[in-house]
């Protein structure tokens, strides 16, 4: 919640579809946990990335070496949406997630981009984080206009 000249005002999903303007239908997304399903790391470098590429040492598809330019930018999407310190990488949930997007599934991104918002913010008031970036909030905005996830 946000503390404004005394008075406590707290942030809700219903604030998030409102900001953001998204749909409040579609599959949900986490991109908190991880995927069920799918096909390993390595098959998805072979299949999506240029030839020679690897997946970084700690498991991850390096999003520069995706070969399409929209897929890249929807795996750097998801990164700044989950809050991600590494934002060069992927995760495998992240890869499923775009993939479907692909396929042009509509997704309930408000309470994914929610938690992201309330864990950035609780970690800034405990002293663990310096700053809040409105990373998530620009995001949400940003998928409005990468055809793909529009809702």
């Amino acid at each position: 919640m946000f503390q404004i000249r005394g008075k406590s005002i707290p942030l809700t999903i219903v604030d998030i579809y409102f900001l953001t303007g998204l749909s409040r239908w579609g599959a949900p997304i986490s991109l908190l946990g991880s995927a069920r399903g799918g096909e390993s790391v390595r098959d998805y470098v072979h299949k999506y990335c240029r030839e020679g590429s690897q997946p970084s040492k700690d498991g991850k598809i390096i999003i520069r070496d995706v070969t399409d330019r929209s897929f890249r930018t929807i795996l750097f999407t998801f990164g700044r949406m989950a809050g991600g310190t590494a934002l060069h990488v992927a995760n495998r949930s992240y890869m499923q997630y775009a993939l479907e997007c692909l396929e042009l599934e509509v997704f309930n991104w408000c309470d994914a981009v929610l938690l992201v918002m309330k864990e950035q913010l609780t970690k800034v008031k405990s002293g663990r984080l310096k700053n809040f970036g409105y990373g998530s909030i620009l995001t949400a905005f940003a998928l409005e206009k990468i055809p793909l996830m529009q809702p």
